[in-house]
């Protein structure tokens, strides 16, 4: 008897739950068939049947959250021994890498869980046998995730006084909020009228369950600090103006903002490339490559793809990158590599009206820039005061790695570059 086991959910996801079955125990299955969906914070995966056979015991059930490497069911091949005849001893398990198509999700990136044992599955993966099956991914789809089940339901109210045995002024007190209590509402009544509200409760994705924790634990492990600017858009707008025309003829893409913006940000990482590493432990990583990771909104939330090599790129290779982006977020078509490995993040909060925020690093980069709404403010430049399209800028930075100096300057080096953004284009 074989074991089907959960494959790799890719990097930084260390767990899925059982969305639903497609097999029995007892059922056959032929080569293609789907066996098991399976629903991380990233994905929703089935894995297929790549040999016929029948199926086994089911070894997790709906809901039940598993790991790789976990056993999902028992599988017994075509013209292998019968299921009434089940080995004992353990069995090889190979998982066939597949194409596998993500659906959105925020964020993304990394899940927070601690990693799988990794040692105990490479003890179960030596043990030596004959047999084995290959399973393989099927594509990612759309499905409804199944939050994972919270444990207990009540919350235990408790009344503390703070007084103190022979705590005289709590003692002459005592009486009269005895006598305040009982002409007030019991708890109970009050419940009784909360309950009487309409309300619609909404189970939770595993996405927006690992979302939660994966703040939970930016903010209890990273110490985040954010830097602010403003930057004069000025020279970008009139370069759009004045040649987005012929960019579009010449590139078949139109020229926007981000590219620039990915292009500054590459200046200033070239400059501190603190901002380009990540903390291992007692040492740092710094990144002798740049893939930027830029957030894409789409319908079922903020996704970050990552543009590989950026620094190699052209505006125009940017742009057409950008573009694929921002088509695969409203078909749902993620790849996942398209989804990990970045080493810096930019986000856009300014697409949704926002003039100022704090962006949230997205582990393990040290650093995350937040662009933000253009609008016309009265500046002075010059000597003169004039109207000017200025955004407001945002670098929040990991200050266990990062200095506060080092992280204005490369602020500041964003803006210098944005605000000199022909001389810009020239150096690309």
């Amino acid at each position: 008897m074989e074991e089907i086991v959960a494959p790799d959910f890719g990097e930084s996801v260390f767990e899925a739950s059982v969305g639903q079955w497609f097999k029995s125990t007892g059922d056959a299955v032929e080569v293609g068939e789907p066996i098991v969906e399976l629903h991380t914070d990233k994905a929703v995966q089935e894995i297929n049947a790549v040999q016929s056979g029948t199926i086994g015991t089911l070894l997790k059930q709906v809901d039940d959250v598993v790991r790789p490497g976990d056993a999902l069911c028992e599988f017994q091949s075509a013209g292998s021994q019968p299921l009434s005849t089940r080995e004992e001893e353990s069995v090889d398990v190979v998982a066939t890498e597949g194409v596998a198509i993500i659906e959105m999700a925020v964020e993304d990136e990394p899940g927070i869980d601690e990693a799988p044992d990794i040692e105990a599955a490479s003890d179960d993966a030596d043990q030596e046998d004959d047999g084995y099956v290959e399973i393989q991914f099927g594509p990612f789809v759309e499905m409804p995730s199944i939050p994972e089940p919270v444990e207990g339901g009540g919350v235990e109210e408790s009344l503390d006084t703070g007084a103190t045995e022979g705590d005289a002024s709590a003692t002459e007190t005592a009486a009269p909020a005895v006598a305040e209590s009982e002409a007030a509402p019991q708890i109970s009544e009050l419940n009784q009228i909360v309950e009487d509200k309409p309300v619609r409760r909404e189970r939770l994705s595993r996405r927006r369950l690992t979302t939660a924790r994966r703040m939970s634990q930016v903010q209890a492990e990273a110490v985040m600090t954010t830097t602010y600017n403003e930057v004069d858009m000025y020279e970008v707008i009139r370069i759009r103006r004045d040649f987005g025309p012929q960019f579009l003829e010449t590139n078949g893409v139109r020229l926007g903002f981000m590219s620039f913006f990915v292009k500054a940000v590459l200046n200033g990482l070239k400059a501190f490339p603190i901002l380009n590493s990540e903390l291992d432990e007692n040492e740092l990583v710094y990144k002798e490559y740049y893939d930027i990771g830029v957030a894409v909104a789409s319908d079922h939330g903020l996704v970050v793809p990552v543009v590989r090599d950026a620094d190699d790129k052209s505006f125009a290779e940017i742009e057409t990158e950008i573009r694929g982006f921002a088509d695969k977020a409203r078909t749902g078509s993620f790849a996942l590599e398209d989804l990990v490995g970045g080493t810096f993040t930019i986000t856009n909060g300014g697409v949704f009206g926002s003039m100022m925020s704090t962006p949230i690093l997205n582990p393990p980069q040290v650093g995350i820039l937040g662009m933000h709404n253009i609008v016309d403010r009265a500046v002075v430049v010059d000597g003169q005061i004039t109207i000017r399209p200025m955004m407001y800028l945002a670098v929040t930075y990991d200050h266990r790695v990062v200095e506060g100096a080092q992280a204005v300057q490369f602020l500041m080096r964003i803006k210098e570059s944005l605000e000199s953004a022909e001389l810009l284009m020239l150096a690309n």
